[in-house]
């Protein structure tokens, strides 16, 4: 009988856990493949990202951008601020850039500016047959563009060859000097 009584509860106890519901408040998930670090000040907000290997930011900043960057998620974190535009820098060992983004999100204007990255090919092949025996001891690449396209672009040159120096800027599209400067 005390073993009726027991199978009886057990079978009770069991049927009642499994009528509870269990209602869970929804989950927010993203994706973040890189780690960023986040700091703001005042109306800029500026990213420190960690690259996966030296030179992948360099490489082409817009492309890694639209990677590792939801504006709209951005945009959400920051609701309450009522903000007309948003500026972000991505900043990485060796240069940043700098999107503008509509309120909407869309991306406006870039700004990109990185120093000792390597070169691209076309553009060491012009230094190689413009400048032999020159040495480049070190450049800077600035670019900026509408949207997420680049509209202007130079490489500024400091090259020595033995007591000579001179400063050139080379316009990669153009694939010639733009101008050049000794010292």
């Amino acid at each position: 009988m005390k073993t009726l009584f027991f199978s009886l509860l057990l079978l009770a106890s069991i049927s009642l856990c499994q009528a509870q519901e269990i209602v869970l408040d929804e989950a927010k998930v993203g994706f973040a493949p890189l780690d960023a670090k986040i700091t703001r000040d005042g109306d800029q907000f500026t990213y420190k990202v960690n690259e996966a290997y030296q030179g992948q930011f360099a490489k082409n900043p817009i492309a890694f951008m639209e990677e590792n960057f939801d504006i709209q998620n951005f945009i959400h974190e920051n609701e309450g601020r009522n903000y007309d535009s948003y500026q972000v820098t991505f900043r990485s060992g060796n240069g940043a850039l700098k999107a503008d983004f509509d309120k909407d999100g869309t991306l406006v204007k870039t700004y990109q500016r990185f120093k000792n990255s390597v070169m691209p090919l076309n553009v060491r092949r012009m230094v190689y047959a413009n400048y032999q025996g020159w040495t480049v001891n070190e450049h800077v690449y600035v670019a900026s563009g509408k949207q997420n396209l680049i509209d202007k672009e130079v490489y500024k040159l400091k090259m020595q060859k033995g007591n000579e120096r001179q400063r050139v800027k080379l316009n990669p599209r153009a694939q010639g000097v733009v101008s050049m400067a000794s010292n």
